[in-house]
């Protein structure tokens, strides 16, 4: 059974007993769609083991809404197509037949998708990094599908996401000479 764990103002967060997507979830981001927000932001959490979608919406008159709950990857789809203004894939997904992604033991989820977005041809840029009180260094990534529709990624800074983001940073021609160089040095070895 669905249950609203937080319902304050215009935050909508959905926690379910199962491992099933939330059917109100769905619902609630079909419908935040269909009203044509001016703008829209996604971003992931991981919360025990699962994977937790984050979605605030700011329309025309003014009003901001978040909307947050488990799901998968297919429902990141639909939502990535419903900030395109198609709505299609999110009305066709039946929160029934979904099961929420659950991380494997050691796993990132939020990394895993990071992965996906920083080879992906998506448009993107690289936001100033955040500090917290403690003195850890975030790198924060926003990816751009369609306009004034992001995807945000703030990650503690760890060597593999700073290679990540330098790597990406790279042109293609400069990819390909080390690709190349590599190959060289290993087929001399």
């Amino acid at each position: 059974m669905d249950k609203i764990d937080a319902l304050h103002n215009d935050t909508l967060v959905y926690e379910v007993a199962t491992n099933k997507v939330s059917e109100q979830f769905v619902k609630d981001l079909k419908s935040a769609f269909l009203c044509f927000p001016k703008h829209a932001d996604m971003r992931y959490k991981q919360k025990e083991n699962r994977l937790v979608i984050s979605v605030n919406f700011v329309f025309e008159s003014g009003i901001c809404q978040h909307i947050e709950g488990f799901g998968d990857t297919e429902l990141i789809s639909a939502i990535l197509m419903a900030m395109g203004n198609v709505i299609k894939g999110l009305h066709d997904y039946n929160a029934a037949e979904h099961e929420v992604v659950i991380a494997k033991e050691n796993e990132n989820l939020i990394v895993e998708l990071f992965k996906q977005y920083i080879s992906s041809t998506t448009r993107s840029y690289i936001d100033s990094d955040w500090i917290d009180e403690k003195g850890n260094r975030y790198r924060r990534v926003i990816f751009s599908p369609s306009f004034n529709k992001n995807v945000k990624f703030c990650l503690k800074a760890t060597e593999e996401i700073n290679q990540l983001i330098e790597d990406a940073r790279k042109p293609e021609w400069m990819k390909q000479a080390e690709a190349e160089r590599k190959a060289k040095q290993e087929t001399e070895a």
